[in-house]
């Protein structure tokens, strides 16, 4: 019937749960990443790219300031989520440790 095309279209999920080694997320990271930096100037990818991080971040752990990244990782039901928590709890710090003046020659 002319007018209900989008009714007989199968809806997409808003999510997909992926599972993915460690090894290979960290992969498709830096392969990310690499793109990115290259000029390729994608929002999804951009992203994807977050979202891996928040991901890789929350499985690996850590210790100091990493372990702490880690757990508001953990605890985060987004990438959102997490980087409004981190830029909370941890805002001065990673801005002071970005600075230019603290990076090597």
């Amino acid at each position: 019937m002319p007018g209900n095309e989008t009714r007989n279209k199968p809806q997409v999920p808003a999510e997909v749960a992926l599972s993915l080694p460690l090894e290979a997320a960290e992969a498709l990271h830096a392969a990310i990443e690499d793109l990115l930096e290259g000029g390729r100037e994608d929002v999804a990818l951009e992203l994807a790219y977050r979202i891996l991080a928040w991901r890789i971040l929350a499985a690996r752990g850590g210790s100091g300031l990493t372990a702490r990244m880690a757990e508001l990782a953990r605890q985060a039901s987004s990438v959102e989520e997490y980087e409004a928590a981190r830029d909370r709890a941890l805002g001065p710090i990673l801005d002071g440790l970005e600075s230019a003046e603290n990076r090597d020659p």
